[in-house]
């Protein structure tokens, strides 16, 4: 709050040093030359704020300025498995294949990557047949072995 205090007191008076200098100035081309530096010098005063917002912490207003990046994770790894279940009930869907439950498990890399671990399909009988269609359909659009995928009867 001191700092705010100190830049409005100097924005008024380096104000009241313009206004007075313009004044005092005679009219003429070095009046405009005058003018323009006085103007630089005010917007300079204007401006003073912008080098300690450099400075600035997010610690003195109280946010914290990390993340809990393991819940982070956490929460788009879930959204990750969430949207993936969607795509392969689409794909399936497109197929003609209704799937009685999907269940994807994710996980996280070292590096922070998110990847599929395993991709669990439930299907009812009449659709035995057209299990390795299911496999290469899994495959082909969304890169999921077929190791990975269950299919339970």
């Amino acid at each position: 709050m001191d700092e705010l205090r100190i830049w409005v007191m100097t924005l008024c008076v380096c104000a009241a040093v313009i206004n007075i200098a313009d004044e005092l100035m005679p009219d003429g081309g070095v009046k405009k030359t005058a003018c323009f530096v006085l103007s630089l010098i005010a917007a300079s005063c204007l401006l003073s704020p912008i080098k300690s917002i450099s400075d600035f912490k997010f610690d003195d207003i109280g946010i914290p300025q990390t993340v809990n990046t393991d819940w982070f994770s956490r929460e788009t790894s879930s959204e990750f498995a969430k949207n993936t279940v969607s795509i392969i009930r689409e794909e399936l869907s497109k197929s003609g294949i209704t799937a009685e439950n999907i269940t994807v498990c994710t996980d996280i890399d070292s590096d922070g990557s998110i990847y599929i671990d395993k991709a669990r399909i439930t299907i009812d009988e009449r659709y035995a047949e057209r299990i390795p269609d299911i496999e290469s359909l899994l495959y082909e659009r969304l890169k999921i072995e077929t190791d990975v995928v269950l299919i339970e009867n």
